[in-house]
């Protein structure tokens, strides 16, 4: 290379796709970059109480506190995970304390009267009543011996050294500290050499204490691994929901093995399938047993499902600002905000499935192609796999994916047709041709033979892709479905041993029936929580937004505080006058001769296939819940994805049949269904601003409680209303 040579500057290629992109399309990325931004730095504290210690059933750990300061115990904190009993059981944690032993003495001496004492853990929630509701994986203060309000000063002395915990049931005890009364945690241990070195050298000559720590379990360890984690707050950012809890207790069900005692119950996530808990085991294995942890996958796949559904809204009106205005109003009008930044199952299953149409649809509209059929076949192969990872995330989504089949039946009856009329319009040409004046038997033959080399090229043609798309749908709706299936059971093989055998120490059921047992509980809604019965409520009521579902609440006070699932009572509503508009219009296309009618306008045929999608998703969607007799409104996730469409549907109805001149508003040209869009997005925007504090969770006062969205529901659930 000369020295005056001049380089060539290598294209940007991401500034290049950045400039050929649509103003909607930038709009697009910004939106799922902005919700999962908001999403992060909202779905709660990332600390994390540690490994978990296994107390046995009427197990107890010694534990020794190393007082500093000269400041004695105020507040003990312990965070309870799973308990094995049956959900709504009670179980009985103890904390008791003694003094240093003598070297003469033969066993430590307990206090007979305890201060600390006992306390009594619903196992979710306390269906007696008589315990702690939603104390799993949260933080549960204990003790609190100086309470100024009060106007007690029990403070525990600081020669109390030894604390001693006791449970009377199988569980899980991930983290206990303690506080003294400058607000400080106070040291504690639990192995023999680190007590030793903290006591000093008068440990060894006080037997009964060196037996205490030589004979504790190995992991009590365990109980003070994580002393900073304390982050305690009645609300959704600090405190798991009840819901929550059947997730991570299914994590701790896989990862405990295959380890049991005779006695203890095993509760499992029954409402899902296998592959849920797997994928948001990831997010708790990188950050831990914390609000942030478990939900961080599912608002992955949430922020997924916003960007799917721009995706879609484009391939469904070929147009980015109706892909950007449906993935815009599910964004921030649906249940993204409330369920899709939670740690349930219910992000996962939608977002397959509605991945699953998305690609169904593709080949439903689009065909087959000529050149490159293999490629164009794909979406059958895609869809099919995306629902069975639906399937695996959710046995349930089996009667929503029923929407991906129908489009595939659709779509191969297209096929078919287009084959047909290909196979008629050779014939007709060699008709035509054949019919032509003064042509010579030679040349018929001729014509004759050059359709029959066509139409077995053409027929041959036609078998090659048949097989393509019947090879692709078994292989992966039913191959596919099964394989996933069974895959993603296999970590779970002992939870279900646990759950399901009568005597999980010896199973006598095979691994299908395990499976095909819990594929069956996975059918209903079974979780049981607090607020179950107050949520339930018909599936078909989803669609005038009969009932709010309340999945955390507390009190604070005169303050109002609770996460309410509640899809904007404006949207609900504009969806359901849109759901009946566009009916209309399908009966009436039907019904005035379908393309030679008077509707048959050159949108149409867009029109009614999107039309296909989304009756077809809220149909499958309702299906699927609507005989779960527990089922509320936080189940609606998936219906809402598919409810919310029928806005953007109805809205590019109007806007191509719309011949009004445009005229200026805010500066920007409009016509009347553009006016009147921008009219309601106004008003969701008020509404979404009214309803922020039960989307988020933050305490407000009664009375602006009531006035901000105390009427976004119809009917009382007990909590919802104030």
């Amino acid at each position: 290379m000369t020295k005056n040579a001049v380089k060539v500057k290598k294209p940007n290629k991401i500034k290049e796709m950045i400039a050929r992109s649509s103003k909607f399309a930038r709009a697009a990325f910004i939106l799922v970059l902005a919700f999962l931004a908001v999403g992060l730095c909202t779905i709660g504290s990332a600390a994390s109480p540690g490994s978990a210690y296994r107390a046995a059933p009427d197990a107890e750990a010694v534990l020794y506190l190393n007082y500093q300061s000269g400041n004695g115990l105020d507040e003990v904190w312990v965070n309870v995970g799973s308990i094995y009993t049956r959900a709504g059981a009670d179980a009985k944690v103890t904390v008791n304390y003694a003094l240093v032993p003598s070297t003469s003495a033969s066993s430590i001496s307990w206090s007979s009267v305890n201060r600390i004492g006992t306390h009594t853990f619903g196992n979710i929630y306390s269906s007696g009543g008589s315990g702690f509701s939603g104390a799993n994986y949260n933080w549960v203060r204990i003790a609190d011996l100086v309470n100024e309000e009060e106007g007690t000063d029990n403070a525990l002395g600081t020669n109390y050294h030894l604390i001693k915990v006791e449970t009377d049931t199988e569980m899980l005890i991930n983290e206990i500290i303690f506080i003294d009364t400058a607000g400080n945690v106070i040291p504690a241990y639990t192995q023999a050499d680190d007590v030793r070195a903290v006591y000093g050298s008068g440990y060894d000559s006080r037997t009964a204490m060196s037996d205490a720590f030589r004979l504790n379990p190995s992991d009590a360890q365990e109980l003070i691994d994580a002393q900073q984690s304390l982050r305690s707050g009645n609300a959704a950012y600090f405190d798991f929901t009840q819901d929550e809890m059947y997730s991570l207790m299914q994590i701790d069900n896989i990862l405990l093995g295959r380890q049991a005692y005779e006695g203890s119950v095993y509760p499992i996530d029954s409402d899902s399938g296998p592959l849920s808990p797997l994928f948001m085991m990831l997010g708790v294995l990188v950050f831990g047993r914390s609000p942030f942890g478990l939900r961080f996958m599912p608002l992955l796949f949430t922020a997924a499902l916003v960007a799917l559904a721009y995706f879609f809204g484009k391939e469904l009106f070929k147009s980015d600002g109706f892909g950007l205005l449906f993935a815009g109003l599910f964004a921030a009008g649906g249940l993204a905000l409330t369920v899709g930044r939670l740690g349930l199952t219910l992000p996962i299953s939608a977002f397959f499935v509605v991945l699953s149409y998305f690609f169904m649809y593709r080949f439903y509209a689009k065909g087959l192609s000529g050149d490159a059929p293999v490629r164009s076949a794909m979406s059958v192969l895609i869809s099919g796999l995306a629902f069975a990872f639906a399937f695996a995330a959710d046995p349930k989504m089996l009667i929503a994916g029923l929407g991906s089949v129908a489009l595939f039946v659709l779509g191969a009856v297209r096929h078919h047709k287009s084959c047909a009329y290909n196979a008629r319009r050779l014939r007709r040409e060699m008709s035509e041709k054949n019919a032509a004046p003064n042509i010579s038997e030679e040349q018929m033959q001729a014509n004759i033979d050059k359709y029959e080399q066509s139409a077995a090229a053409l027929s041959e043609e036609v078998a090659y892709k048949n097989k393509l798309i019947y090879l692709f749908f078994f292989a992966a709706f039913i191959i596919g479905t099964v394989l996933v299936t069974l895959l993603s059971a296999i970590p779970s093989y002992y939870s279900y041993v646990r759950y399901y055998e009568a005597n999980p120490q010896n199973p006598t059921l095979g691994i299908f029936s395990l499976i095909m047992r819990a594929l069956g509980d996975a059918f209903t809604v079974g979780n049981m929580t607090s607020y179950t019965a107050a949520n339930a409520s018909n599936a078909f009521g989803w669609l005038i937004g009969l009932k709010g579902a309340t999945l955390l609440s507390a009190t604070e006070g005169s303050r109002y505080l609770a996460l309410n699932v509640q899809m904007n009572p404006a949207i609900m509503v504009t969806a359901f006058v849109c759901l009946l508009f566009m009916t209309v219009y399908a009966v009436l296309y039907l019904a005035t001769g379908g393309k030679k009618g008077a509707y048959g306008t050159k949108y149409a045929p867009r029109i009614l296939r999107a039309y296909a999608v989304f009756g077809l998703g809220v149909l499958t969607s309702l299906l699927s819940f609507a005989f779960s007799p527990n089922a509320g409104a936080a189940h609606s996730f998936l219906f809402s994805v598919f409810y919310i469409g029928f806005i953007p549907l109805t809205v590019y109805t109007a806007y191509v049949h719309d011949k009004s001149s445009k005229t200026s508003v805010l500066g920007i040209q409009m016509n009347k269904t553009m006016k009147v869009l921008f009219a309601l997005l106004i008003v969701y925007a008020v509404v979404f601003i009214l309803m922020l504090p039960m989307t988020f969770c933050f305490p407000t006062y009664t009375a602006a409680a009531r006035y901000c969205f105390g009427w976004t529901t119809f009917v009382n659930n007990g909590f919802y209303r104030v």
